[in-house]
């Protein structure tokens, strides 16, 4: 029995999405990260500044900012 090459696949020419930028010129996913970086912070603070719980703290932030 023959054995056959095996299939490798091209990188899609796909355009890259362009970046949605601010009035200020920052890149809006970067505004939207910083946002949720203060409000992490802001909780982090909020519960007595005890450590472990950052990835909680972060996803609390998101979740509020989205929410917005």
């Amino acid at each position: 029995m023959a054995s056959r090459a095996p299939i490798i696949s091209t990188p899609s020419k796909r355009k890259e999405p362009e970046k949605q930028v601010s009035r200020d010129g920052q890149d809006k996913s970067t505004e939207f990260e910083e946002r949720i970086r203060l409000r992490a912070y802001e909780i982090y603070l909020e519960r007595g500044s005890q450590t472990g719980s950052d990835l909680d703290d972060w996803l609390s932030a998101e979740r509020e900012i989205l929410n917005r």
